[in-house]
């Protein structure tokens, strides 16, 4: 498995210096790792993925059989008794990391690419299918990263044999230039939404997420980040008359969290047009990303009737949409709203444990 813009920390020969799978996980929690660990024996692979220094997700394979998450650990810490091979800790880019958390399912596929144009409709049907994960793509000249969210590819990273690396439309150059000269190998892995929206980022002194929590489960954390937006809403309506709609959804897929009503009587027919942007605010996202290498704070669409505005929340991956009524200054709507998401912000901070990174 390969991952370009990789850096190669350090490595262990497991025949010449034992290294124990605790002595492995401390290790990389006390260096704050953002990247994984590659554990290579004679019968198996297992990658232990890291993001600010604590286990995130992780894979185990032996023959046809793949693992995932904490069942992957406990099948690697099953053969840890004289066990034999290498061990390899690499550090990743964080946007890479960040989509590496929730991998699954990785699968080599039966087709290859031997040009830019099958690369392009291979693209084009993982777009149309909505994709959320990662396409693999190796060739002898390099290899190829590209993260996909709802079949859009949010990133793309090349790696030169050489270890030349480059990142978005000049990685996606090169790759399309080696497939003029060769063809590649292609893996594709699902990105687990369950392991994002059970998240709460770690620190080198704090659990594993793999590890059963001692304090608070999966299941009180949703519960308070759900009381935590509806609360969001309930101020968003409290202090902004005009408001006909408010709602909150996730930026990746933009699945919708919660909505309220405002009190402003209308007569508009506003739930399609809040059912679109989810869909717009992430295309909007992912074209300032990729060409601008910036992020959005608030977005603002204004018709003869109608304000429809919408704010990203700092160090989440969700947004808070607000459809309202012109009889209201749009630049009153976006200070009550700014200052509503960078409270729900803070607020959601010691709930995840940090600053989520997203």
């Amino acid at each position: 498995m390969k991952f370009p813009g990789s850096k190669l920390l350090h490595s262990w020969d497991l025949s010449a210096q034992h290294l124990s799978l605790n002595d492995l996980l401390r290790s990389c929690q006390q260096i704050g790792l953002t990247g994984f660990a590659e554990v290579k024996t004679p019968t198996a692979v297992a990658l232990i993925f890291y993001y600010l220094g604590g286990e995130v997700n992780a894979l185990y394979r032996e023959g046809a059989m793949a693992y995932n998450g904490g069942i992957a650990l406990e099948k690697l810490r099953a053969q840890e008794s004289g066990i034999e091979g290498e061990v390899c800790i690499y550090e990743l880019p964080l946007d890479m990391a960040h989509l590496l958390r929730g991998t699954t399912n990785r699968q080599k596929l039966p087709e290859t690419v031997k040009s830019r144009d099958e690369l392009a409709a291979l693209l084009a049907r993982l777009q149309a299918a909505e994709h959320t994960g990662t396409l693999e793509l190796q060739a002898r000249r390099g290899a190829a990263m590209v993260l996909l969210v709802n079949g859009r590819a949010s990133n793309v990273y090349w790696e030169t044999t050489s270890g030349q690396t480059f990142e978005k439309a000049e990685a996606r150059n090169q790759l399309e230039e080696s497939l003029d000269h060769d063809e590649a190998t292609l893996f594709l892995s699902d990105f687990s939404r369950d392991v994002w929206k059970s998240r709460h980022e770690v620190q080198a002194a704090v659990r594993s997420r793999l590890e059963a929590p001692e304090q608070k489960g999966v299941e009180a954390l949703t519960a308070e980040e759900t009381a935590l937006r509806q609360q969001v809403l309930d101020d968003v309506t409290a202090e902004v008359p005009a408001v006909v709609l408010a709602f909150m959804f996730d930026l990746l897929t933009g699945a919708e969290y919660a909505r309220k009503a405002g009190k402003a009587a209308s007569a508009l027919r506003v739930g399609l047009l809040a059912s679109k942007v989810p869909g717009l605010m992430r295309y909007v996202c992912a074209l300032v990303s990729m060409d601008n290498e910036d992020e959005v704070e608030l977005l603002e669409i204004t018709t003869d009737r109608i304000a429809v505005l919408v704010a990203t929340v700092p160090g989440a991956a969700e947004a808070v949409g607000v459809l309202a009524e012109k009889a209201q200054p749009t630049e009153l709507i976006g200070g009550a709203l700014s200052r509503i998401v960078r409270s729900y912000a803070a607020r959601l901070t010691p709930i995840r444990g940090v600053a989520d990174r997203s």
